[in-house]
């Protein structure tokens, strides 16, 4: 089955009737011939016929046929039988079933719509009214498939787009490489709430004992937000962190970040630059979640409020230096931690997270998963956002 552009026309635009096939199963020959003629005047190019039920089954199996055309009363194996042993059959699930029926043995056809029939024709055939039914059915499949092949298409291409946000994130070997060379433990988390997500983190080499961690969450879900990550991606390939402060170079990202953004859309965004020779860490925000930084048992939140990047040609940007001394954890989380709800209802909450962070944290390494871990017992799924989760720790 497959369209045919109108004249002058280019693209797909109706359905092919001389593409389609139909199987006609009745026990009589004189009905086969008739409903035969029929199809050929709605301009079915292949129809195929079979005496009973059994016949229909074995013609059904060898081919692949567009709609079935069947009686109810038939022997061997009569129309309501094989009706049901199409329904049984995942691959026939829609496939368009047309049974014929006698007024008086079935007034409304009830025993073919629980045989899973998708319309009758009451005996004696009225030729126009067959024919119109069977092109209904014929478009209707035809829209569906078509349906079915964009959706397919459509999941193909989100995962492909999945994989390459996923790629834009740093592995597992790339946070073992940079914790290496800094006397770090990274550890990251991503979780899109949709097929793809609006959330992007990453890792600077920025020379020396410092290391830069980026973490931004553009407003909306699904594709549209998705896009914006790798918008953002692209301008830090054309404007790298190296040589520039927290602050100045989140400056620099959000003028023609503006520019490339929709009216309405921005993004949040946490900067970070630890230096583990001097102990330090110095960062710049933009409308975040406060980083929770643990260090001796306590848990500390940094001010990361400030004006959203894309919102303004001239943000303002909170902007600090603290200790970071060895022993120290730094969380740098989404707001999907915090805007979870718990299994009364509630939300999680900034407390709600610094208690998991003091009871999780404490005790060496796999901070963040064993957070992830407590998180997960306590709140409900599926998350209403994009999860990103980032610790970093000096050992």
């Amino acid at each position: 089955m497959t369209m045919a552009p109108p004249d002058g026309g280019s693209g797909p635009r109706r359905i092919s009737f001389p593409d389609c096939r139909i199987l006609i199963v009745d026990d009589s020959r004189f009905n086969r011939e008739i409903l035969t003629r029929f199809m050929q005047w709605v301009g079915v190019g292949r129809i195929d016929s079979a005496g009973n039920g059994e016949e229909g089954l074995a013609l059904l199996r060898a081919g692949n046929y567009d709609l079935v055309l069947l009686d109810i009363d038939m022997p061997v194996m009569d129309g309501l039988t094989l009706c049901r042993h199409i329904r049984q059959e995942p691959a026939w699930a829609d496939l368009p079933v047309l049974m014929q029926t006698s007024p008086a043995g079935d007034p409304a056809g009830v025993k073919c719509f629980e045989a899973g029939a998708s319309d009758i024709v009451t005996k004696p055939i009225n030729p126009g009214e067959c024919m119109a039914r069977v092109r209904l059915h014929l478009e209707k499949q035809f829209f569906l498939r078509n349906l079915t092949d964009f959706h397919k298409r459509l999941q193909n291409d989100l995962k492909l787009a999945r994989s390459m946000q996923k790629s834009l994130i740093p592995d597992a070997r790339t946070l073992a490489a940079a914790g290496l060379r800094h006397g770090l433990s990274i550890e990251g988390h991503f979780e899109p709430s949709d097929e793809l997500g609006g959330d992007f983190w990453t890792l600077f080499d920025l020379g020396g004992d410092r290391l830069g961690v980026l973490s931004a969450d553009f407003s909306g879900h699904g594709i549209s937000a998705a896009i914006n990550t790798f918008r953002l991606h692209t301008l830090i390939e054309r404007i790298p962190p190296q040589g520039f402060d927290a602050a100045e170079w989140l400056t620099m990202l959000n003028r023609p970040l503006k520019d490339l953004l929709p009216v309405g859309q921005f993004a949040t965004c946490f900067y970070a630059i630890i230096d583990a020779g001097e102990g330090t860490l110095s960062y710049a925000a933009a409308g975040a979640p406060g980083p929770m930084l643990f260090q001796d048992g306590q848990v500390d939140m940094l001010d990361a409020s400030g004006v959203m990047l894309g919102v303004s040609n001239n943000p303002f940007l909170t902007a600090d230096t603290v200790p970071f001394p060895r022993g120290s954890s730094l969380l740098i989380y989404s707001d999907a931690m915090t805007e979870a709800e718990d299994r009364q209802g509630h939300l999680v909450g900034e407390g709600g997270l610094q208690a998991l962070v003091r009871q999780t944290f404490p005790g060496g390494e796999n901070r963040l998963a064993r957070l992830l871990a407590a998180f997960d017992t306590m709140v409900t799924r599926p998350l209403a956002d994009d999860l990103t989760a980032i610790c970093i720790s000096r050992v």
